[in-house]
């Protein structure tokens, strides 16, 4: 290439004949293995972007299912929650309530009414019924 250049017309036209040169001096049998190879990249990038947009064909679909199970468990109607019954000998919370309260233990001493506490919790609770 010459230093000078007029137009880029020209600069064009230069580098243009600077590659066929360069692409004529190349072996054919290099060639043919080049064109293969660019024939093959091409074949391979065409059935990439076929499998890409193949998973974003089901995504509404997708999508609605997980609303639906999404809105179902929403509104499907949930058991209660009930407390666990407690063993025989547990405390309470209440119990332990009464224990922590300096004054409610002095009501529960033995000067004061012993016996009926003894008694009360002899009872059984409202609704069961006695043996």
């Amino acid at each position: 290439m010459s230093p000078s250049v007029e137009t880029p017309g020209e600069f064009e036209r230069q580098v243009r004949m600077v590659l066929e040169d360069s692409v004529m001096r190349v072996d054919g049998r290099i060639r043919s293995r080049l064109n293969q190879a660019r024939h093959a990249a091409i074949a391979e990038a065409a059935s990439r972007r076929t499998v890409y947009w193949r998973r974003f064909m089901l995504m509404p679909a997708a999508g609605a299912v997980a609303a639906a199970v999404l809105v179902a468990f929403v509104l499907w109607p949930h058991a209660p929650k009930s407390a666990l019954p407690l063993a025989e000998g547990h405390a309470t919370v209440e119990d332990l309530d009464l224990m922590a309260d300096g004054d409610a233990l002095e009501l529960v001493s033995e000067e004061s009414d012993g016996a009926f506490y003894e008694w009360a919790v002899e009872q059984p609770e409202p609704g069961e019924t006695s043996t």
